[in-house]
């Protein structure tokens, strides 16, 4: 069990925030150096159990509201009880984000899971010195054939942590096939993009899916094709695909023979931008358009820039649709919160000079478990629009 302490004192507003930040620490107790386990308490009240770092702005991430070591144990426990939770969320499906950070109670670690390969990824000092015992829980649960770990992102730089990537355990296969919602993918896990894909879209893909049938549909950012793949399997007429990596594209056209769609799926690499531009200077029309663009505010001091790109993109999608046609907008960018949202694309309709209604919303699927108590956890929001 932790014996070294930790003193804070919160303010009410910030209940059981999983994070502890440097300005609500008082004082320590025992000396606990970077990456070990701490008590804290506030005000004489236990808060529960957390990793300690000194030198990151977090300097405490809670991991339980007990007094309890963060051992190989208590590891395989909470992957225990997120795969049951998913296997119940999701059921049928086999591939998904298997833990999901604080979410799951596992501060600062993220597992994707591609059949019985996995791909970790950790952004906080204590979980990654522990990674050892993140690959021998996992090889307790599963049958494991390979792990791989793609730590060469910026989460880990706020922490002191250095970028790496390779192999932890087995060997992994160049390309794996995954299943998700009866659509078949290959994916890049050592190559690709963040984990090699994105599972976070996964309701969205199906509303795609639905709303698809008998429509010249335009996929921008695809990436591999996972939009553009279940467009053609809901029955959409033509699909063009625009993203800027040709590797990615190629990998697109390879899921679109696989998925047996290939006829009715177009790949273009492009800059989306440009090619947004091009199309309505062509008089082009698109019965459905899905926006799915990186991060345009990756940080709060972003936000305004972000915004501007935001509300450029969408109003050059919106010039493509006709009467009754659909835009499915997202954003991944955790700042640009749900009226931030909202506004912008009532700011890109009135520069399209279109009206919309709401159709839906769209957000990050239950393997992306939002913490009631965090907000910083949801960061995928989207709305479906359909021009009156």
């Amino acid at each position: 069990m932790p014996d070294k302490l930790v003193h804070v004192v919160r303010k009410k507003s910030r209940g059981q925030h999983a994070w502890v930040f440097s300005n609500e620490v008082t004082r320590t107790e025992g000396n606990p150096m970077p990456g070990d386990t701490v008590q804290v308490f506030d005000r004489k009240r236990l808060l529960g159990s957390g990793i300690y770092n000194p030198h990151s702005l977090i300097r405490v991430r809670l991991y339980s509201e007990q007094n309890e070591e963060l051992d190989a144990a208590f590891l395989r426990h909470r992957i225990e009880a997120a795969l049951q939770y998913r296997k119940t969320m999701l059921p049928g499906e086999d591939d998904f984000r298997l833990v999901f950070s604080e979410s799951d109670r596992v501060p600062g670690l993220v597992i994707d899971k591609y059949g019985n390969h996995f791909v970790v990824q950790t952004y906080a000092l204590g979980l990654d010195m522990r990674h050892d015992l993140v690959v021998a829980a996992l090889r307790e649960v599963f049958a494991v054939a390979s792990i791989i770990e793609k730590n060469d992102f910026r989460l880990r730089d706020p922490e002191g942590l250095p970028r790496r990537a390779g192999v932890l355990f087995g060997t992994p296969e160049p390309r794996i096939v995954i299943s998700e919602s009866g659509a078949r993918f290959y994916v890049d896990v050592a190559g690709g993009q963040k984990t090699g894909y994105y599972f976070d879209h996964r309701l969205t893909r199906r509303k795609v899916r639905q709303l698809s049938a008998g429509s010249r549909v335009l996929d921008v950012f695809s990436y591999t094709g996972s939009f553009a793949i279940n467009a053609a399997l809901g029955g959409a007429e033509s699909v063009l695909a625009v993203d800027a990596s040709a590797s990615a594209a190629t990998i697109a056209t390879s899921n679109s023979v696989l998925n047996g769609v290939a006829d009715r799926c177009e790949f273009a690499t492009d800059n989306a931008f440009t090619a947004l531009e091009r199309l309505d200077g062509q008089g082009r029309k698109f019965d459905l358009v899905n926006l799915d663009p990186p991060a345009f505010i990756k940080a709060l001091k972003d936000k305004n820039a972000g915004m501007r790109g935001y509300r450029q993109i969408n109003a050059l999608a919106m010039k493509l649709l006709p009467a009754g046609g659909i835009l499915v907008s997202s954003s991944c960018s955790h700042y640009l919160f749900w009226q931030d949202l909202l506004d912008m694309l009532v700011a890109a309709a009135q520069d399209a000079g279109r009206e919309f209604n709401i159709l839906d919303r769209t957000a990050q699927g239950p393997d992306h478990p939002v913490l009631l108590s965090m907000p910083e956890s949801e960061y995928l929001r989207g709305f479906i629009l359909q021009v009156c």
